[in-house]
C-alpha cells in the first residue's frame, strides 16, 4: 500500500481537526490546584475548592448511567474523564470519543433560553453529555475489529460520521421527560419554534444534514430530538436502539438505508413522514392556542437574527440589544414608530436595566484574566460610552435599587444576591449560595427599600422578596409555581416576569394573590420591558427564522391564576437514589490519560524512497498538553523520518520534521533506487503571550526556527550541507476583526501582524550563511456591505543584511492562511508561477483587494454519496506586488487580477472544507492565464 504525499497530508489533517476537538474547549486555568478522583464509571477533574460540586457531578453521572447505557445497551470501554470548569459564565458542555472519551462541563446553571427548564441543571447537562459518550462510542462488526487493531481512530467511530441532528436529537430526546418540563422535547422553547415554523415549512432532509445558516440556530437539535420521539412512538420503543445499532457497524456513512430494516422505509422517505407526523403534532398542541387571538403587539422589528434584551426608557421609547446577523450586537435606542437609532456595538449576551430615573445599567461578557469568560457590569453614559464598574466578579442580573446595585452573582455552579455600590464595589451578600438552588432572575422597587427575586429547585419556582433596610428577614413568598419563570421587572402596577405556564411563554403580572397573563404568544415571548406608565409595553418574540421586536399598547387580562399554586413537585432525579461513592482527591497528573489510545500505518514512497511506520496523537484531560506524532524508518538508507508537534496551554507549540526527498534516481518501478538524496530537517519554536476581550486581542511572541538541508550521495555515503538556517523571532498581533452568521467570512475589523526575524544570534563567524534580519507586516482589513465584504490586504516585508529572498506568486500565503509560520518566505501574487525570477527579492510588497460576495446558501447534503455544499460564493480581485534587493521599492510592479468561487463543502456529515478555486491573469510579463485550487480564503 503506497500512500502519496498529498494523501497522507489532507488525511493529516482531517484527522488532526477531529482530534483537536477537545483541545479548542481547553478553559482550564494551569494556575488553579486541581484534582482528580474517580467513581465506578467515571473520572472527574476539578479544582481543590469545588469538591462539593464534584460530588454533585458524579451523583447526577452515575444516575444517568443506567438510563443511557440501557437505552443504547452499550457500556462506554474505561472511565469517562470529566472536567469541571469554573472559567466560563455560560451553560454549556462538551462530549468527545477522541482520543478517548470525555466530558467538559461549564459550572454554569442557565437562567434564560432553551435550556430553562425544570431539571436539576447538571443532571440536564450530564445526562446529554454522557448520550454523547455513549452514543459516539458505541461500534459493532468491521469497525469494532478495526478499533481492536488500532485503537481509537477517528475513522473507525461509525457514529461521528453522521449528520448532527442524529447526534445532537438523540442527546436532547434522552435528557427530556415532557411529563414534568424536564428537557428540552417538547419544551416551551421547541413547541414555539415549531409553531413559528409551522407558518412556512418545516426543513428538508438535505437541509437539515448540511446544517447550515438556515434558522433557527439550533435546527439540528430540534428537528432531532421530534425525529427520535417519532421513530420511538410510531415504530417501537425498541426503535431508537435498533436504528443507532445498525449505524454502529457502518464502515461507511449510510444514513439513506439505515433505518430500512427497521421501518422499511428509507431515510428519505420516513423523513417525510415524520414531518407530516411533526405537522398533525404541532396543529394538534397548538389548536387551543391559535383558537384565541394573538395578543403580543406589532412588529417592529425583525425577524432578526436575535433579540437578547429590551427595557423601556422613561420617555416611551425603548432600548434593545439588537442583532441582525450581518453586524455585531448593538444596542439601539427605537422609537414608538420603530425608528431606530444604533448607541453602541455591545457583546452577545449582554443585558441591560434601565431605572426609573433613566439611569441605564449593563451586563455583559468578555474575556477576563486570560482564561475567564465572566459578566459584569457596567453604565451607561450620556456620550454613550460605557463606564465598567466591576472586574471579572461573574454577575449574569444587576438593577438600580436606589443608590445602589443589586446583582447575580455566579461562581462554581452556584448563584447569590448581592449589594454592591454605585462604583460597583460588593457591599453585602444578600442571598446566600446554596446547592441546587439557582437564582433565575432580580428585581427592586425604584427607591431601593425592597428586592424581589426567582428561585429555582428542581421543578419549584418561586418569587420572593427581602427588605434591604435593617437586619435581612427571612424572604417573603410572593408567587409559587412549576413552570419556567424569567424576566423579573418592576414596575407600579405590579411585578411582571415572564413564565412558561401551560406550555407557552408569556408574561404574567403579579396582582396581589393572583398571576395575571397580559400577553397571548402563538409562539413565545422572551423578553419584555414591562408595562409602562401609559400601559405600553415591549417584547421579543420567537418568529420564523428569528426573532421580532413588537409593542403592545395597552395589554388586558388573558388570564387569571393563584399566585402560589398547588402542585406535586416532579422528582428532579430518575435512577438511583443513593449518591454515588467518590474516591479521595488525589494530584491531577496528565499522564494518566495523555498516553496514545491509536495508532494508524503510514507508508510513504519517493523514487526508491521508501519508509514505513505509524502516526498517533493525544492528550491530557484538561487540554494542557496535545500532541500528534508520525514515525517512520526509510528501510533503504535506514533512516527515521517523520514528524513531532506539541502544544503547551494552547499557547506553546514545538514542531519537529525530518524527511527525505530523492534528487536522483536509477532502474524504474520495484528497482528503482535513489542515488542521491536531502535530508531535510525542521524545528519550530513559537510560545505566545495573548491578552484578549470579545472584541479585540493583543498577542505577543517569541520563537525560533532552524532548517537544514543535508544532500547525500548515496554511491559514497558523503553528504554535503547545501542549506542551514537558524533564526529567532518576535511577534506582535493586533486583532479586532470578526464575522458574523450571514456575512461572507469576516466583515469587520482588522489584523495587523508584526514578525521581526533575526539570523544574528546564530550566524557564522567566516561570513557564509544568512546573518540579516527581516521584519514583515501584514495588515488585513474588513468592511461589511450587506452580506458582501470589501477586503483589503498590504505586506510588507524588508530586510537588513544577508537573508534569505522572498519568492512571490501563486495563490497560497502560509503566514496569512495557517497562521504564523518562521522563516515563511513565500507571498501569495495571484496570476503568476510560484517560481517567476522577477519576483525573487530580499525586500517584498503586495497589496490585495477583494470583493466576496455569497452567491447562494445552497445548504444541501446528499446521503449518496454523502457529500454536501453549504455556501457558494465569490471573489473578485486585485493583486499587486513585487521583490526587489537593492533600492527602497521593485523595479517594476507585477499586477493580477482574476474571479475566485469559495464554496463549503462538507463532507461525511462531519468533515467541513473551504475549497477555494480561481482563475488569475497576468496583467504584466509574462501575462500568463494561471488556475489554482487551494483550502482557505486569501486572507
Amino acid at each position: 500500500m503506497l500512500m502519496i504525499r498529498a494523501l497522507a497530508t489532507l488525511l493529516a489533517l482531517v484527522v488532526a481537526a477531529l482530534a483537536a476537538a477537545p483541545a479548542r474547549a481547553q478553559m482550564a486555568d494551569p494556575w488553579k490546584h486541581w484534582l482528580s478522583a474517580d467513581s465506578a464509571h467515571f473520572r472527574v477533574h476539578y479544582r481543590s475548592e469545588h469538591r462539593a460540586q464534584a460530588e454533585r457531578a458524579i451523583a447526577a453521572a452515575e444516575r444517568a448511567y443506567p438510563r443511557v447505557t440501557g437505552l443504547l445497551q452499550w457500556e462506554p470501554r474505561g472511565r469517562t474523564e470529566i472536567v469541571l470548569f469554573n472559567e466560563v459564565d455560560l451553560p454549556n458542555g462538551y462530549a468527545t470519543p477522541l482520543p478517548y472519551n470525555a466530558i467538559g462541563v461549564f459550572l454554569a446553571p442557565d437562567d434564560s433560553g432553551q435550556l430553562l427548564d425544570n431539571s436539576i441543571w447538571l443532571d440536564l447537562l450530564l445526562t446529554h453529555e454522557f448520550t454523547h459518550t455513549v452514543h459516539l462510542d458505541k461500534v459493532r462488526g468491521a469497525p469494532k475489529v478495526l478499533q481492536n487493531i488500532f485503537g481509537r481512530v477517528p475513522w473507525f467511530f461509525p457514529n461521528l460520521f453522521q449528520p448532527l441532528w442524529a447526534i445532537e436529537g438523540l442527546a436532547v430526546y434522552n435528557e427530556s421527560d415532557p411529563a414534568s418540563g424536564r428537557g428540552r422535547l417538547r419544551g416551551p422553547y421547541f413547541e414555539a419554534q415549531l409553531r413559528a415554523q409551522a407558518a412556512s415549512a418545516f426543513i428538508t432532509l438535505d437541509e437539515i444534514n448540511a446544517d447550515g445558516r438556515s434558522m433557527p440556530v439550533s435546527k439540528a437539535y430540534l428537528y432531532g430530538a421530534y425525529f427520535y420521539d417519532f421513530l420511538a412512538r410510531r415504530y417501537g420503543p425498541d426503535a431508537i436502539f435498533k436504528y443507532v445499532e445498525r449505524y454502529s457497524g457502518n464502515v461507511v456513512p449510510r444514513v439513506h438505508s439505515n433505518p430500512y430494516d427497521i421501518t422499511g422505509k428509507t431515510m428519505d422517505v420516513l423523513w417525510e413522514e415524520f414531518l407530516l407526523d411533526l405537522a398533525q403534532q404541532v396543529d394538534q398542541r397548538s389548536f387551543t392556542l391559535r383558537r384565541q387571538p394573538q395578543a403580543a403587539g406589532q412588529v417592529l422589528a425583525g425577524p432578526l437574527f436575535d433579540v437578547a434584551a429590551v427595557a423601556a426608557l422613561p420617555s416611551g421609547a425603548a432600548l434593545a440589544v439588537l442583532d441582525d446577523g450581518l453586524h455585531p450586537p448593538k444596542l439601539v435606542r427605537v422609537a414608538s414608530d420603530g425608528t431606530q437609532k444604533a448607541l453602541r456595538r455591545v457583546n452577545r449576551g449582554a443585558r441591560i436595566d434601565v431605572g426609573a430615573d433613566g439611569r441605564v445599567l449593563l451586563v455583559q461578557p468578555d474575556i477576563c484574566e486570560t482564561d475567564y469568560v465572566a459578566y459584569d457590569v457596567y453604565r451607561l453614559e450620556l456620550d454613550q460610552s460605557l463606564r465598567q464598574l466591576t472586574h471579572c466578579a461573574r454577575l449574569r442580573r444587576a438593577v438600580q435599587a436606589g443608590e445602589q446595585i443589586v446583582a447575580i452573582q455566579h461562581d462554581g455552579g452556584l448563584t447569590r444576591l448581592v449589594l454592591l455600590d454605585a462604583t460597583g464595589h460588593e457591599t453585602r451578600v444578600l442571598v446566600q449560595a446554596q446547592p441546587d438552588h439557582d437564582l433565575i432572575d432580580v428585581s427592586a422597587s425604584p427607591d431601593g427599600k425592597q428586592v424581589q427575586y426567582i428561585s429555582k429547585h428542581a421543578g419549584e419556582w418561586r418569587l420572593l422578596e427581602i427588605a434591604l433596610e435593617g437586619t435581612l428577614p427571612e424572604p417573603r413568598l410572593l408567587a409559587r409555581q412549576n413552570m419556567p419563570m424569567h424576566g423579573l421587572r418592576h414596575t407600579a402596577a405590579g411585578l411582571e416576569f415572564i413564565a412558561a405556564r401551560e406550555g407557552v411563554y408569556n408574561v404574567w403580572r403579579l396582582e396581589g394573590d393572583n398571576l395575571v397573563r397580559l400577553t397571548h404568544s402563538h409562539t413565545g415571548i422572551t423578553a419584555h420591558s414591562a408595562t409602562q406608565a401609559d400601559g405600553s409595553s415591549w417584547l421579543a418574540a420567537i418568529a420564523n427564522n428569528g426573532f421580532e421586536l413588537r409593542r403592545m399598547p395597552a395589554s388586558t387580562a388573558q388570564q387569571r391564576v393563584a399566585a402560589v399554586g398547588s402542585f406535586a413537585t416532579a422528582p428532579a432525579s430518575s435512577g438511583a437514589a443513593a449518591p454515588a461513592e467518590l474516591g479521595e482527591g488525589r494530584d491531577y497528573a496528565a499522564w494518566r490519560a495523555i498516553y496514545p489510545r491509536s495508532w494508524l500505518p503510514a507508508i510513504t514512497s519517493d523514487k526508491g524512497l521508501t519508509a514505513y511506520g505509524a502516526s498517533t496523537f493525544g492528550g491530557d484531560a484538561l487540554g494542557w498538553h496535545r500532541y500528534a506524532a508520525l514515525l517512520q524508518w526509510e528501510t533503504s538508507q535506514r533512516e527515521a523520518t517523520g514528524s513531532l508537534e506539541y502544544l503547551f496551554l494552547g499557547r506553546h507549540h514545538v514542531a519537529l520534521s525530518r524527511q527525505l526527498t530523492a534528487r536522483a534516481s536509477t532502474g524504474s518501478g520495484r528497482t528503482q533506487e535513489a542515488t542521491i538524496y536531502d535530508r531535510e530537517t525542521q524545528f519550530q519554536w513559537l510560545s505566545v503571550l495573548p491578552f484578549e476581550r470579545l472584541q479585540r486581542s493583543w498577542t505577543f511572541g517569541v520563537g525560533a526556527a532552524v532548517d537544514r538541508i543535508d544532500r547525500v550521495q548515496v554511491t559514497n555515503g558523503n553528504s554535503n550541507r547545501v542549506n542551514e538556517e537558524r533564526l529567532a523571532a518576535v511577534l506582535v498581533e493586533y486583532d479586532s476583526s470578526a464575522g458574523n452568521w450571514y456575512s461572507e467570512g469576516r466583515n469587520l475589523g482588522q489584523r495587523s501582524t508584526l514578525l521581526y526575524e533575526t539570523y544574528k544570534p546564530f550566524a557564522r563567524n567566516d561570513g557564509t550563511g544568512y546573518d540579516g534580519e527581516v521584519l514583515r507586516l501584514d495588515l488585513r482589513g474588513y468592511l461589511g456591505i450587506g452580506r458582501s465584504v470589501l477586503g483589503v490586504k498590504h505586506t510588507e516585508a524588508r530586510a537588513r543584511g544577508r537573508t534569505e529572498p522572498y519568492q512571490l506568486g501563486g495563490a497560497l500565503d502560509p503566514q496569512l492562511q495557517l497562521g504564523t509560520v518562521l522563516n515563511s518566505r513565500r507571498i501569495a501574487l495571484r496570476g503568476y508561477d510560484t517560481s517567476e525570477p522577477s519576483l525573487v527579492g530580499t525586500d517584498a510588497r503586495v497589496t490585495s483587494i477583494e470583493w466576496r460576495t455569497p452567491l447562494a446558501d445552497v445548504d444541501r447534503h446528499g446521503m449518496v454519496p454523502p457529500v454536501g455544499l453549504n455556501r457558494l460564493s465569490a471573489t473578485l480581485f486585485f493583486d499587486i506586488g513585487g521583490a526587489w534587493t537593492q533600492g527602497e521599492r521593485p523595479a517594476q510592479y507585477k499586477r493580477g487580477a482574476g474571479v475566485e468561487l469559495i464554496g463549503e463543502l462538507k463532507l461525511l456529515y462531519s468533515l467541513g472544507l473551504q475549497l477555494r478555486g480561481g482563475v488569475a491573469k497576468g496583467l504584466d510579463e509574462p501575462r500568463d492565464v494561471l488556475g489554482y485550487l487551494s483550502l482557505g480564503r486569501a486572507f
